[in-house]
C-alpha cells in the first residue's frame, strides 16, 4: 500500500491512494469529537474537515479516501509536494478545543504529508 505514517505522524502517499490515520491516547472522560484537516503551503484548506465522534474510546481512525488525496497535487516536473495536516480535539459542550501534537512534535512544528504523483488513475 502506498500510504505510510511514520512514528512522528508524518504521512507519505501517492496522490489518489487511500489510507488510514490512527489517533490514539485520547481522553475517555467525555464524548469528544476529533477533527482532521489538510492545508497547503499557503494555509489554504484542501477538501473538507473530517470529524469523528470518539464515543468514549481512546482511539479514532480517519479514513483518507482516494477522492480526498486526489486533491493533493504534484506540479509537473516535481518529484513530490508537501501538504500539512492538523488534528483537533473538541468536547461536546464547546469548552475544550485542543490542537493535538502528533508523535514527538512540538508546538509550531508541522505534521507533513509528502505526496508522490499519481501513477495510475484506477476507479474514477
Amino acid at each position: 500500500m502506498a500510504f505510510q505514517v511514520d512514528s512522528n505522524g508524518n504521512i507519505t502517499l501517492v496522490q489518489g491512494d487511500s489510507g488510514e490515520l490512527s489517533i490514539s491516547g485520547l481522553p475517555t472522560d467525555k464524548n469528544y469529537t476529533v477533527y482532521f484537516a489538510i492545508q497547503d503551503e499557503n494555509r489554504k484548506p484542501i477538501g473538507d474537515e473530517i470529524g469523528l465522534e470518539a464515543n468514549g474510546q481512546g482511539t479514532v481512525i480517519f479514513v483518507l479516501t482516494g477522492n480526498l488525496t486526489d486533491k493533493l497535487t504534484v506540479k509537473r516536473g516535481d518529484d513530490t509536494a508537501e501538504y500539512y495536516y492538523g488534528i483537533k480535539l473538541c468536547d461536546e459542550n464547546g469548552y475544550l478545543e485542543d490542537t493535538l501534537l502528533i508523535g514527538n512534535s512540538q508546538i509550531g512544528e508541522l505534521n507533513i504529508i509528502t505526496v508522490y504523483p499519481k501513477k495510475v488513475e484506477g476507479m474514477a
